[in-house]
């Protein structure tokens, strides 16, 4: 046993314990995930590895315990499965590091069983099954989608993970299984198979270290020091944990509520971290992107108050502009910055003025056009903010701009890229309405809310720029290339009349001439022609915005990313 600090009350002890106790004391309240953690954000194929980990006997990293007798806010659910409240009176131990990896194990082994569901999106991560007559020793792991009508049956060699943890569940597997295969040397194998991976299971042992006598404060200092070189807590879930207050609601719980009530508009979740700063900003906090965490979190503790309910307001106003000024959904936002800036104006100034909406208007076009915050820094920011609030205030009629740099043509389509965002922003703001290979309308934004990646798609082979992506749905097995060809022959069998061809093309801003040149097997100059259509578009939308655009508008679409400090 270790003291923490000269000047602190808290100890570590580093322990290992079997992991079924630890599971148990999840299920008894005794071990609860704090409130102020990230939600559970594992892909499916992380959940698999871990059990395959685990089976092998290979570390899986310790777990932090902060024990504690303080009241602090945590969830009823762990893994989607409930847990009692923690027990009245006694210590309690809040994690602080290793909530993906008990989520994942509580929310498999803890899970009741079910007949499975073709409706549900979210269950089927949970059902994770150990395959006892694997093809190969990477794919010993898997989830099962229940599809089809009726569903698929689970294969009858996939062991439940679930049942691992209960006696009764592996015996009533056992009994199917032998029901199922019946005797033989099979039977025997696929038995023997799944009382071995079971031993494994329940026989593992996990470290973690217990953090006693500590405060919140302290609690966080620790964590923040052993996870120095990780990401695993970000800095909006340390400052809600050291801002935190038993009659206040975290802070990173309020945040959430505020990116909710904008998604619930359709306009899709804001970045996270933006609104965090967001909150700094309006709490006339001077550095909103400072790393910290303590002394920023003393400095805006009693601000909190008066600075979460002014984001809401002021962030609902910068989303209106921003929607007004073309930008369809959240996910296409070039850059986070301008979350920040715009709502940090609204708070100054929620009814801004005609001209300073339309100067509003333009600024987000220019900055995201000219790559303007590219790995921006605090000073940046800083800056930023103070020339927005110098214009909330009317202390200058328009915003530092610049156009010279602007080039709205992304190369390559990267949708990493800001340059690229802004251009599937404007696209689907200039052409909102497409036809598909029969003619019928679809929305191209609703289109785009289900994955900007899934939606574009390449018109011929090998090339990357913005001219040759499309959003065009086509039945299973055929491509864009392949529509257009049929169009055509339809066209020259007068089964499809050229009106219906003219209106599909003009959809998708593609002219006659283009459309020819695709077809003569003519890429580039279709492509060329293409581009050419779109710039025309692209200047006159500009020249709407006050901006002429020169005679460059192809901008690199690689290094245009913002980063955090």
């Amino acid at each position: 046993m270790s003291m923490l600090s000269d000047r602190g009350d808290g100890e570590l002890e580093p322990v290992v314990t079997m992991l079924s106790d630890v599971l148990h004391g999840i299920a008894t309240g005794r071990i609860r995930v704090p409130a102020f953690q990230r939600p559970f954000v594992w892909r499916p194929e992380q959940m698999l590895d871990l059990f395959d980990s685990i089976e092998r006997g290979y570390p899986i990293g310790y777990l932090l315990l902060w024990e504690t007798t303080d009241d602090v806010a945590s969830l009823d659910h762990v893994g989607e499965v409930p847990v009692k409240p923690a027990p009245s009176g006694l210590p309690v131990a809040y994690v602080l590091d290793g909530h993906q990896r008990l989520s994942t194990l509580f929310g498999v082994l803890r899970r009741q069983g079910r007949p499975p569901s073709p409706n549900d999106q979210t269950e089927w991560k949970w059902r994770i099954y150990r395959d006892l007559e694997p093809k190969s020793d990477t794919e010993r792991y898997r989830h099962h989608r229940a599809q089809g009508s009726p569903p698929a049956r689970v294969p009858v060699h996939f062991l439940p993970m679930r049942s691992v943890n209960s006696t009764a569940d592996f015996l009533r597997f056992a009994r199917h299984l032998e029901l199922t295969v019946g005797p033989g040397e099979r039977l025997d194998r696929l038995v023997d198979e799944a009382e071995r991976v079971a031993q494994r299971i329940r026989s593992f042992r996990i470290p973690l270290v217990r953090l006693r006598g500590a405060h919140l404060r302290e609690a966080v200092e620790v964590y923040t020091r052993l996870n120095r070189r990780g990401v695993r807590m970000e800095a909006d879930q340390v400052v809600s944990a050291l801002t935190h207050r038993e009659y206040q609601r975290p802070l990173s719980e309020r945040l959430k509520a505020i990116s909710e009530s904008v998604a619930a508009t359709g306009f899709g979740e804001l970045p996270r971290m933006a609104l965090f700063r967001s909150v700094l900003a309006i709490a006339d906090e001077p550095d909103v992107m400072s790393p910290r965490w303590e002394k920023l979190a003393d400095r805006v503790q009693n601000r909190l108050v008066d600075a979460v309910p002014a984001t809401d307001a002021a962030v609902h106003k910068a989303v209106e502009l921003l929607r007004a000024a073309g930008l369809p959904l959240a996910a296409l936002l070039p850059y986070s910055h301008q979350l920040v800036l715009l709502t940090y104006f609204f708070h100054q100034r929620p009814e801004p003025t005609g001209n300073q909406r339309l100067e509003l208007e333009k600024w987000f076009w220019v900055t995201s056009w000219a790559g303007s915050f590219a790995g921006a820094n605090s000073t940046r920011i800083r800056e930023g903010l103070a020339e927005m609030k110098a214009f909330a205030s009317g202390a200058t009629p328009t915003l530092k701009l610049d156009v010279g740099a602007v080039q709205p043509m992304p190369e390559p389509f990267n949708l990493n890229s800001a340059r690229t965002l802004a251009y599937v922003a404007w696209e689907a703001h200039e052409f909102p309405v497409r036809r598909d290979a029969l003619g019928q309308e679809f929305d191209v934004v609703k289109r785009l809310a289900g994955g900007v990646p899934q939606a574009y798609r390449a018109i011929v082979p090998g090339h990357s720029t913005a001219a040759n992506r499309i959003i065009l749905p086509t039945s299973p097995g055929d491509n864009p290339l392949g529509v257009f060809k049929e169009l055509r022959e339809g066209q020259l069998e007068r089964t499809i009349s050229r009106e219906h061809v003219t209106r599909l093309l003009a959809s998708h801003c593609i002219n006659e001439r283009a459309f020819l040149k695709l077809l003569a097997g003519d890429h580039e100059g279709f492509l060329a022609l293409r581009a050419e259509v779109l710039q025309e578009r692209l200047r006159a939308f500009a020249k709407g915005l006050g901006v002429t655009l020169g005679p460059d508008m192809t901008g690199v679409a690689d290094n245009d990313t913002e980063h955090d400090e």
